[in-house]
């Protein structure tokens, strides 16, 4: 999956004007983590404000994301602001935009918005891989002659700091509908807090 992320790095770097092994001195010892997700069905209906997994983007640089066949549930918002389903296709691969591509690029990128929303009867499983840059890696505007949008950052911090935000909807358990709750508003917190 590395060596796919790499392919993937090479084509941002293509589509800004750069050579196309312009992030690989970056990405030589990546942060790489995995995760195996499992959406259990709910035991109701849920409304289209009612997530599994809240409207959120991935502060990595590039996400890989297997689904399962025929388990519809992952959206994405559309250009327009419209959450859209990405329907699994078998044999390929979501690839999503993360914090960092966005202001790797300027915001010529836009980090993928997406979030999930399970049905009665169905459970969702999928397979996760984040990808970014090395730790130490400096992030700033790779676009000659563009004023930056972002302050410079290093990615293991920026990793850091947005991972402690993601983990507090509660220390203690509290009932579904609250923890649904809580949750959204941290994600809504994280979607608009002052760019760092």
């Amino acid at each position: 999956m590395i060596a796919v992320a790499d392919k993937i790095m090479e084509s941002y770097a293509l589509a800004l004007k750069l050579p196309i092994d312009w992030f690989k001195p970056l990405t030589r010892k990546p942060i790489v983590l995995v995760r195996l997700a499992h959406y259990p069905s709910p035991d109701h209906d849920l409304g289209d404000d009612q997530m599994s997994c809240g409207a959120h983007t991935d502060q990595f640089g590039v996400t890989l994301l297997a689904q399962q066949d025929g388990v519809c549930g992952l959206q994405v918002k559309n250009s327009d602001g419209e959450w859209i389903d990405a329907v699994p296709v078998p044999g390929t691969l979501v690839i999503n935009i993360g914090d960092l591509i966005e202001r790797w690029s300027n915001g010529h990128f836009k980090a993928t918005e997406h979030r999930v929303i399970m049905r009665k009867g169905l459970e969702r499983y999928s397979a996760i891989v984040f990808h970014m840059p090395d730790y130490h890696s400096t992030i700033d505007c790779c676009i000659k002659d563009e004023k930056p949008k972002y302050i410079p950052i290093i990615a293991g911090d920026f990793l850091l700091k947005r991972e402690s935000v993601y983990y507090g909807p509660s220390n203690e358990w509290v009932g579904h509908e609250e923890n649904i709750l809580n949750t959204e508003q941290y994600f809504k917190t994280i979607l608009n807090s002052e760019q760092i």
